[in-house]
């Protein structure tokens, strides 16, 4: 297909854009977010835990949203500093 020159410059950027993809993050990108090894996405993944997108045999991701319900269902902050006292 041949647009000419003012069609093509009549085109507002929204035409040409395509519609946004959802985040989606590779086995060592969640490792790192879940502070874990590989090794541990790869158990999570056999359990059924942590959804994910099989791309191809050895290419897999995970949706951004998933992994962040993951981390909301599964994890829990600890505090650690000084306790402190009922004088302070």
């Amino acid at each position: 297909m041949v647009l000419l020159e003012n069609e093509a410059t009549s085109m507002s950027p929204e035409q040409i854009e395509s519609p946004a993809a959802p985040d989606y993050e590779t086995k060592l990108q969640v490792a790192r977010r879940l502070n874990v090894s590989k090794r541990t996405i790869d158990n999570l993944m056999r359990q059924r835990r942590l959804p994910f997108i099989k791309l191809t045999s050895k290419n897999v991701r995970f949706p951004k949203s998933e992994v962040d319900a993951f981390l909301i269902r599964n994890c829990r902050v600890r505090a650690c500093g000084p306790e402190m006292s009922e004088n302070d």
